[in-house]
């Protein structure tokens, strides 16, 4: 494994943890902002109720698939160690 690829695998882990839960949040805010748009409610914590109890949702039910691909990675990179150390 290369620093190239150390590297690229950071980013990979990074996409495959986070990707998920800011794109619930995004679709969430979005259709909430239609809502209030729509209804004329202009209340700010409406859509934080509604992000966090997505977030907790998703983590929830996602949590173990999400964290696979971050456990892998570390796996990889500690196997790895090694040859990054002596070239």
């Amino acid at each position: 494994m290369s620093t190239q690829q150390v590297s690229t695998g950071a980013w990979l882990a990074f996409a495959e943890l986070a990707g998920p839960l800011l794109l619930a949040m995004l679709v969430i805010g979005l259709v909430v902002g239609i809502l209030q748009t729509a209804t004329q409610i202009r209340e700010a914590s409406i859509p934080f109720v509604f992000k966090l109890g997505g977030m907790a949702l998703l983590t929830t039910a996602a949590g173990p698939m999400m964290m696979r691909g971050v456990e892998g990675y570390a796996t990889r990179l500690l196997a790895a160690i090694p040859g990054l150390l002596h070239g």
